[in-house]
C-alpha cells in the first residue's frame, strides 16, 4: 500500500482558506467593496462537504481568498494560477442551506484594521502628531507589530498640544484624524508571513503605476484572452473655484490668519469660494507654495480643496482585469471610445 499522501486536485477558479480548518472550502461566488481610506469586504459564498463547521471554526480566524486566472504556457496551454491573494480575518459566518452531499456556507473576509470599529474609547492624547496616535492605538490598543502597518510620509506632520476622542470607536477616530491631514491608507498582503498590511501614504508616491489595459468594446470583438476593460464612462461637474480659511491663534492675536487657496490655479470650469472657519490651525502658511507647511492654514485650504476638487470627475467602467485594486493606476488604450481621463490614467 501507497504511504504517499492523495492528490488534491480543484476545479475552483479561486481558493479559500481559513486557519485551523481542515475541511475542503469550495467558492462558489464573492461580492467585494474596496476603496482607499476603508477596510475592504468580501463575502464570499462556498460549500462543503463538512456539514459540521461552526461559528467558533470560523469567527476571528485568519483567513485568505487567492484569485486565479489561466496564464498562458506557451502552446496553447493554459494553467490557473495565482495572481491576487486577499488576507484578513473572518468577521462574518452564515450557513444558508444544506443537502445530503454538502452545505452552503458563507463567510466575510475583512482585514483586521476593520475590527477597530468595535472598539469605542474616550481618550486624550498630548504632544503628539497624528501619525503618533495612530501608531499608539494599533500598537498599544490592538497588538499590531511593525509588520503589520507601513508609515510612508513625504511631510513631517506637528504635535498637537491635546487631541480628544470621545465616544469615537477606533477606526472612525483614525479615519477621521488621517483624513483631515490628507493622509490615505490601502492594504496589501505580505505573501511571507501570510498577513494584511495596512500602508499609509501622504501623496500620490503611494500610487502604482504602469498597468495599461486595452479597450475591448462588446460589440462582437474578442479579447482573445487578454484582460480588457469596456463600458467606460465619464461625469463632470462645476465644483469650487477656491477655498478660503480663517482662524483666530490666541497667542499671537494680531497675526493674519487669513488664507486663500486655488489648488488648480485658475481652471475656467470651476466657480465659487468656499469659505471655512476655524481649521485649528497656528500659523497662516504660503498660498502660493504647492506643498505648504502640515497643518497650517494654506495646508488646510490646499486640502478642502483638492477634496473639492476629487468631485470634479467621477469615471465607471468594466474590467476582466482581477489584479486591480486600489491604489492603482489605470490607463486604457484604444481609439475613439477611450475619453481622454482614462488614456491619461484614472
Amino acid at each position: 500500500m501507497s504511504s504517499n499522501p492523495p492528490i488534491r486536485f480543484s476545479h475552483n477558479h479561486h481558493l479559500l482558506a481559513v486557519k485551523g480548518c481542515a475541511s475542503e472550502l469550495d467558492v462558489l461566488a464573492f461580492e467585494g467593496d474596496e476603496a482607499l481610506s476603508k477596510p475592504f469586504s468580501y463575502r464570499i459564498e462556498f460549500t462543503s462537504s463538512d456539514h459540521a463547521i461552526s461559528k467558533e471554526m470560523m469567527l476571528m480566524k485568519a483567513s485568505s481568498m487567492t484569485l486565479q486566472a489561466p496564464v498562458d504556457q506557451g502552446y496553447g496551454i493554459k494553467i490557473q494560477q495565482p495572481v491576487r491573494v486577499l488576507q484578513g480575518v473572518v468577521t462574518g459566518f452564515e450557513r444558508l442551506g444544506t443537502s445530503k452531499d454538502e452545505t452552503h456556507y458563507a463567510l466575510t473576509l475583512q482585514p483586521r484594521l476593520a475590527l477597530l470599529d468595535r472598539s469605542h474609547q474616550n481618550a486624550i492624547y498630548q504632544d503628539m502628531s497624528v501619525p503618533q496616535i495612530v501608531e499608539k492605538i494599533l500598537r498599544e490598543r490592538h497588538s499590531f507589530k511593525g509588520q503589520d502597518f507601513l508609515f510612508s510620509l513625504s511631510k513631517e506632520y506637528p504635535r498637537r498640544e491635546q487631541v480628544m476622542q470621545y465616544g469615537e470607536d477606533d477606526l472612525h477616530f483614525i479615519t477621521r484624524l488621517l483624513g483631515e491631514v490628507g493622509i490615505w491608507f490601502r492594504f496589501t498582503t505580505d505573501r511571507r508571513l501570510n498577513i494584511d498590511v495596512v500602508e499609509f501614504y501622504d501623496s500620490q508616491k503611494g500610487y502604482e503605476k504602469g498597468l495599461t489595459l486595452p479597450s475591448v468594446p462588446p460589440s462582437g470583438q474578442h479579447s482573445k484572452g487578454v484582460d480588457s476593460v469596456w463600458g467606460m464612462e465619464c461625469h463632470h461637474n462645476v465644483v469650487q473655484k477656491q477655498v478660503s480659511t480663517r482662524d483666530y491663534n490666541y497667542r499671537q492675536a494680531t497675526e493674519d490668519m487669513n488664507t486663500r487657496v486655488d489648488a488648480t490655479r485658475g481652471d475656467s470650469t470651476t466657480y465659487g469660494d468656499a469659505y471655512h472657519w476655524a481649521d485649528n490651525y497656528l500659523t497662516q502658511g504660503s498660498a502660493y507654495d504647492r506643498n505648504p507647511a502640515p497643518e497650517s492654514g494654506a495646508f488646510y485650504a490646499r486640502i478642502r480643496h483638492e477634496r473639492y476638487l476629487n468631485g470634479q470627475t467621477r469615471t465607471q467602467a468594466i474590467t476582466s482585469c482581477p489584479t486591480l485594486f486600489p491604489g492603482q493606476v489605470l490607463k486604457v488604450s484604444g481609439g475613439y471610445e477611450v475619453a481622454e481621463v482614462f488614456s491619461k490614467g484614472v
